[in-house]
């Protein structure tokens, strides 16, 4: 499957050319979003993986996060997804796409491009302007989504921007891309 049909599984339709991501934070900084704590703003939604409608509150709660939070808008919902590369050869991206009227990011969307199973998603969703972050994770027992306002006033995202800026082992894009962020974003 490809990357537009992988995103389709989803609902999210991709969109070519919505943002010049220069400036925003890298998608491999953001690897460390879910050590980011209530003190640095993250707002989190829960749901217990054995309720029976776990994948219909976990969609929904991302949903309502996302909104109140402004990944996206009822009336441009575009935003960014951020794709790990899976080779040392190449960086991380963000890619723009668009939240179509049916979808299943916590289902679906997880088990292809935005996780690794159904209702285990991993996806970290940035929007168009750099200030708001989303992410899914997994614990234990439950399926989890956060959002983080203004992410560059985080200070484990900026410690490990350092870090990677630094980093030899990370792909001089996202070196470049970890410096320049931190340089645009002060706190």
């Amino acid at each position: 499957m490809n990357l537009r049909e992988s995103l389709a599984s989803a609902g999210l339709a991709l969109v070519n050319q919505c943002v010049d991501p220069s400036g925003l934070i890298p998608p491999v900084v953001t690897s460390q979003a879910p050590c980011v704590p209530p003190e640095d703003g993250r707002i989190d939604f829960e749901v217990d993986k054995q309720d029976s409608q776990a994948l219909k509150k976990a969609n929904a709660g991302w949903y309502c996060l996302s909104l109140e939070a402004c990944l996206f808008t009822e009336v441009d919902r575009r935003f960014l997804v951020g794709l790990l590369s899976s080779s040392e050869d190449a960086p991380s991206e963000w890619f723009c796409v668009e939240l179509q009227s049916v979808w299943d990011i916590m289902g679906n969307g997880a088990a292809c491009l935005l996780g690794s199973d159904f209702c285990r998603p991993e996806f970290r969703m940035l929007s168009l302007d750099g200030q708001v972050l989303s992410c899914g994770s997994t614990w234990e027992s439950v399926i989890s989504c956060f959002t983080i306002p203004t992410p560059h006033r985080s200070s484990v995202l900026r410690r490990f921007a350092a870090a990677v800026a630094i980093d030899e082992y990370h792909h001089p894009t996202e070196r470049i891309a970890a410096r320049h962020w931190l340089d645009e974003n002060p706190w």
